[in-house]
């Protein structure tokens, strides 16, 4: 009896490592999420790109769960797709089960449904559904025609030349998830740089839709409020220069009734 209770106590001990080297080896090396208008709202195409040790576990028949670092909005559906399951939370899609079938070389793909309005002035939170972890995706919120996804910063996200991205996040890092995801880096401020940590701590992304009518309305605006603000800095200008002038006029006057007075006291 004790010699069972010995052996048993040992084997969980020997299984314990394994289990923990389970739940914590990285699964996701980088990701990219490419967004497109349809008629329902946005269609997110998710590309992940495997660690080469989780895709060959993968490859050897073992299925690995990857979670996200939030689970999904409501208003966000998978479509079936071969080798991938999705992981439920509450009615929400929080990760898929990725069987062998999903893998091609290192990279798993899946496709995405957001149904939302999308208009200038509403925030949307979007439904990319980035990879829990550290490991730095790409949000690419290019939806064509000249329009795109405005990410709204704060929460640890900044504006920088050409794209968004946490503060510590540098060019190396950038160029590493560029590669990895075969991203082409453009300068139009909508490719979104993330860590799976990032969107967790600020409980989701959200972004403005930005078409090339909204920029026209809001440059004339920007134009309507510039000329009114050049008219109004003009028209102060204007009293000072007449308030100088009146002061300068009552000064001569009071120096021509002085001089006056000087000549009658002669």
């Amino acid at each position: 009896m004790l010699r069972t209770f010995f052996v048993v106590l040992l084997t969980l001990f020997a299984l314990a490592p394994a289990a923990h080297a389970e739940t914590t080896a990285p699964l996701v090396a980088s990701a990219i999420f490419s967004s497109t208008r349809s008629a329902q709202g946005l269609t997110w195409r998710a590309s992940w790109v495997l660690t080469p040790e989780a895709a060959a576990e993968l490859d050897d028949g073992s299925p690995r769960t990857l979670r996200f670092a939030l689970p999904l909005a409501d208003d966000v559906t998978m479509e079936p797709t071969t080798g991938l399951q999705p992981v439920l939370e509450d009615g929400h899609v929080a990760g898929v089960l990725v069987g062998r079938t999903a893998l091609d070389a290192r990279t798993v793909r899946a496709v995405f449904h957001q149904r939302t309005a999308l208009d200038s002035d509403t925030h949307v939170r979007l439904g990319a559904p980035v990879a829990a972890g550290i490991a730095l995706q790409i949000i690419d919120g290019d939806l064509g025609s000249d329009t795109r996804l405005e990410i709204d910063t704060g929460h640890g996200l900044e504006r920088r030349v050409g794209h968004v991205a946490p503060p510590n996040v540098g060019h190396a890092a950038r160029a590493e998830a560029r590669r990895l995801t075969g991203y082409t880096s453009r300068v139009t401020g909508a490719a979104l740089y993330v860590r799976g940590d990032d969107v967790k701590a600020s409980k989701g992304v959200t972004a403005t839709l930005v078409t090339p009518h909204g920029r026209a309305r809001h440059g004339a605006l920007a134009i309507a409020v510039a000329f009114v603000a050049i008219v109004g800095a003009l028209f102060v200008a204007i009293r000072k220069l007449r308030d100088a002038a009146s002061v300068e006029r009552a000064d001569a006057l009071l120096a021509a009734e002085v001089d006056a007075l000087g000549g009658k006291a002669r």
